[in-house]
């Protein structure tokens, strides 16, 4: 018997979906364009090939084969009749008054699934829809609901910091960021300095969440009053990657100061 390999596969679908799938008779290397099974048949191109220890087959879907030139074809056709898919959907949608917002489509390599992505304020009753689209193209029809977020995933952009937004790039499984997150980074600005192209707040405010909290614990909170130099001033910001804060002294001046070089009240002292 062969031995089995596990195969890390970029698959060419809107979600960019990167998983492993097994072999055991086909040679690949990094590069490779080949066919996998991921709810039916998709185009991938090889990351990364690996020998695991035991029996990987029951954990892993498959790469059925090398990508032919039939199958690069077909992946082509398949992205330009889907412009004619999302048109004529659009206008069902409008003729049966669905309030769906049809996001994108794709076929499967063989279009014997079609799977409809849209985003809607609320559950649809689309059943006459489905039926009509099976007569029409003669497919399993799989229409599914996402958020904003995903329509941004799989829609692209550019972000306010000029590139490609994460989600796109490299996030492949976006979480909701809550408002807290701005709150702990004492990002007091208009929701929209804040907003990302899917019109929630951006994600990266995740990524420095921890260094924020960790380094602002170190820091005397807002509110605090403290002194330099004799002056006494109240604490309204600060900058942890210059390890500053800013004070407010007598209401009216402004001092950016070094954290290290602040003294406290004692007890003795009046606030």
């Amino acid at each position: 018997m062969s031995e089995q390999k596990a195969v890390l596969v970029q698959v060419f679908n809107f979600m960019h979906d990167t998983a492993y799938f097994y072999t055991s008779h086909l040679l690949l290397s990094p590069g490779t364009r080949c066919v996998v099974e991921h709810e039916g048949p998709h185009l991938g191109v090889v990351q990364n090939v690996l020998t695991p220890s035991g029996e990987i087959s029951e954990h892993f879907d498959r790469v059925v084969r090398k990508a032919t030139t039939a199958d690069l074809d077909a992946f082509s056709r398949n992205l330009e009749d889907i412009r004619e898919v999302l048109s004529t959907t659009r206008k069902r949608i409008a003729r049966q008054r669905l309030h769906m917002h049809l996001a994108a489509a794709e076929y499967t390599l063989d279009r014997s699934r079609l799977r409809v992505y849209f985003t809607a304020p609320y559950r649809i009753d689309f059943r006459v829809l489905v039926r009509e689209l099976t007569r029409t193209y003669k497919a399993t029809i799989e229409l599914r609901q996402m958020g904003t977020r995903d329509e941004a995933r799989i829609k692209g952009g550019i972000g306010r910091c000029g590139r490609i937004i994460c989600c796109r790039q490299f996030l492949h499984e976006p979480q909701p960021v809550p408002m807290e997150l701005a709150y702990d980074q004492e990002l007091f600005v208009p929701p929209e300095r804040i907003t990302g192209v899917c019109g929630r707040l951006m994600c990266c405010l995740t990524f420095e969440h921890d260094l924020y909290k960790r380094e602002l614990e170190k820091q005397p909170s807002l509110g605090t009053w403290v002194f330099y130099k004799g002056k006494k001033g109240k604490v309204i910001s600060h900058n942890i990657f210059r390890r500053t804060i800013t004070i407010l002294v007598q209401g009216k001046e402004r001092l950016e100061i070094d954290v290290d070089t602040v003294e406290y009240p004692t007890k003795t002292q009046k606030p």
